[in-house]
């Protein structure tokens, strides 16, 4: 099907664009953590933007992540049987699943505490890093 690679290529790229800005606002908010909650100021309206491109990008690549899974199961060429008998495929199917376990927690997470994730480093760290990891994980399967 030749629908399957525009799939893969647009949820890595949005997934993995995802990842680098959050570890930009990681890394930001680490070295002005003093100025960033105060609100009506440029950073604060700066960390908020990237918060939204990180929720929504999430939510997108997640949902693309997901038509790249069916659309690559109904190739032609390459029946089931075939994907598990190579190592390739079979890392990037079970990476795959990780990555779209990685992003379900965090649209959960973010969907249930909303803004309040970034107030505190013991759980704005955890969504970076795993927002970070779910990017890392797009890029080695993608190619």
């Amino acid at each position: 099907m030749a629908i399957h690679p525009v799939f893969v290529h647009f949820h890595t790229g949005i997934l993995v664009a995802t990842a680098a800005v959050a570890l930009v606002s990681l890394l930001l908010r680490v070295l002005f953590r003093d100025n960033i909650n105060t609100p009506g100021t440029r950073l604060s309206s700066i960390f908020h933007q990237f918060d939204v491109f990180i929720y929504i990008g999430a939510i997108i690549g997640f949902i693309g992540l997901i038509a790249g899974m069916v659309t690559g199961f109904m190739e032609p060429d390459y029946p089931m049987e075939a994907l598990v008998q190579m190592p390739v495929m079979r890392f990037k199917i079970l990476w795959s699943i990780v990555s779209t376990e990685i992003y379900l927690f965090l649209m959960i997470v973010r969907a249930k505490m909303g803004d309040r994730v970034w107030i505190k480093a013991s759980s704005y760290f955890p969504y970076a890093i795993l927002t970070i990891v779910g990017g890392v994980l797009m890029m080695l399967m993608g190619p």
